[in-house]
């Protein structure tokens, strides 16, 4: 049995198939069907939920890519939630804003927005009640995110936004979720059972989906179970359920695992930095990549939508084994570790060794990826991040570039660590292009006085590192222009970092959507 909260009341749900989404309980088992299926697979945000877990502020999810198994413990709230509660039921203020405005036509994406604008307006009240100060457009940037996984095809986005600026100045009253449902303990007058969820939920045959709580049990279902798939948020491996009508088996959950969800400092190779365990969302690490690498902090934010970043992990994006996940290349170009471990051994490689081919990597059948090491700055280190994709928010990439240099005294570029990700089967260095940033001039790569001659060096030092395949994302002859054309602006940039003593120039100032920025 699943015991969880929904819309503040308690909830006990027999345990279905390992696979099966929270979207397809909720509009079957539970009768919810105001949350809406569109693309099942994570980018449409018509099935967005509000969720959250002990200890926990509250948190959009794209309901079809997460396990129903993983709302144990958990209080979810639905579109049918957010009405004020009483005998004469009232709209919520996210409810009305969107009234107010004329924000919805046809209605079917409109419940997936109003959970992340319930949502972002919690956050926003609880930081302004803890006294922080958010000017117009830093409401702006938290707009734009909170919206950036929610698609509307018929309203447009105009009365969308409008509706959250004014839910924000707190025009039609306050956040409805920040006190939101009871704790599945309270609500059950028990406590989680640790020995419960070590345990599959139950021995039917639709099989068995297990959560341990130690590394040791989880370890252990690794060595007994090796057909049973690893998963964490399921941004990627629920595809295979929605897309490929895939049925697991079995499923074995490392969030429970404390040792997969923290952050700690250490250091490996005489290099100080952090240990990021694997299940690790993109959202807990944010704060760390916006202290010390801001470039990959903005790169987060075009990591999928507020609902993929609130779920997906690092590990998840590692394991995965795309070679257009974006968080590799750029762990590649920052020289990072990783951690596998099985009941018997436990080794740490480099990064950029763990990939092998397409799909292929070094982790074997028993293990696990235990964490990542992400080393701290060195001195006057600098990176530079690069994504083309169709569009800017919540995309795959069709590539992404990593630039990772030392300045020396003279403010001379030295080196080099140069990775890509989409231009092979798996993300990689470019080592001829390293060698060519380090011996060539700086001011010659430079847009105003690159040359033929140079610009054909750029390009055969792409083509020696890379043989591109043509997708639907972009040809193999793109793939190599692309990537040959994002040397003259790294280039420009440091050569302004040179000439100013003035802030540096935004990282979203030198890609390619700076005209919708």
């Amino acid at each position: 049995m699943i015991d969880f909260t929904l819309n503040g009341r308690a909830c006990r749900l027999p345990s279905p198939a390992p696979g099966t989404s929270v979207l397809e309980v909720l509009r079957t088992s539970l009768g919810q069907d105001g949350t809406k299926e569109g693309c099942a697979s994570g980018d449409c945000g018509a099935c967005t939920i509000a969720l959250q877990g002990p200890g926990h502020n509250v948190s959009t999810a794209n309901a079809c890519l997460m396990p129903a198994h993983q709302l144990a413990g958990c209080d979810l709230i639905t579109v049918e939630g957010l009405a004020n509660a009483g005998q004469a039921p009232t709209l919520s203020a996210v409810q009305q804003a969107l009234v107010s405005t004329h924000a919805s036509q046809c209605g079917f994406c409109t419940p997936g927005i109003a959970m992340s604008l319930a949502v972002l307006h919690a956050r926003h009240q609880r930081q302004i009640d803890q006294g922080e100060v958010i000017d117009a457009r830093q409401r702006d940037t938290m707009i734009d995110h909170a919206l950036g996984g929610n698609l509307c095809r018929c309203t447009g986005y105009r009365p969308i936004r409008e509706a959250a600026h004014r839910l924000l100045q707190g025009e039609f009253g306050p956040a409805s979720l920040q006190d939101a449902g009871v704790t599945t303990a309270e609500a059950h007058d028990t406590a989680p059972d640790d020995e419960q969820d070590t345990a599959p939920d139950d021995e039917q045959d639709t099989g068995r989906f297990y959560r341990p709580v130690t590394l040791q049990a989880l370890l252990a279902l690794r060595a007994e179970r090796p057909d049973a798939a690893l998963i964490a948020g399921g941004t990627d491996l629920m595809l295979e359920h929605t897309q490929r009508l895939r049925d697991f088996p079995a499923l074995i959950d490392t969030t429970q695992v404390a040792a997969l969800g923290k952050i700690e400092e250490g250091e490996h190779a005489g290099q100080a930095g952090w240990w990021i365990g694997a299940a690790v969302s993109y959202h807990q690490l944010m704060p760390l990549l916006r202290e010390h690498y801001p470039d990959g902090a903005e790169l987060l934010t075009r990591l999928g939508s507020e609902q993929i970043r609130h779920r997906g992990t690092l590990g998840g994006n590692i394991g995965n084994a795309s070679p257009i996940g974006d968080m590799p290349p750029l762990l590649i170009a920052l020289d990072a570790y990783i951690q596998l471990m099985s009941q018997d051994n436990e080794r740490i490689l480099k990064l950029e060794d763990y990939f092998l081919d397409y799909k292929r990597t070094q982790l074997m059948p028993d293990e696990i990826i235990l964490s990542v090491f992400l080393p701290r700055p060195l001195p006057n280190q600098r990176l530079a991040v690069h994504k083309l994709s169709k569009r800017r928010d919540d995309d795959i990439s069709t590539l992404l570039g990593v630039f990772a240099w030392r300045r020396d005294a003279s403010g001379r570029a030295q080196h080099w660590r140069v990775a890509f990700g989409g231009m092979a089967g798996v993300p990689a260095r470019a080592p001829h292009l390293e060698a060519l940033l380090t011996l060539q001039a700086l001011e010659s790569l430079t847009p105003a006085r690159l040359t033929a001659q140079t610009r054909q060096q750029i390009e055969q030092a792409v083509q020696a590192d890379f043989s591109p395949l043509s997708d639907v994302r972009g040809s193999r002859e793109y793939r190599l222009l692309a990537a040959s054309h994002l040397i003259p602006r790294v280039a420009q940039r440091i050569l302004n970092e040179r000439q100013t003593t003035t802030s540096l120039t935004p990282l979203e100032s030198l890609d390619a959507y700076l005209a919708q920025s």
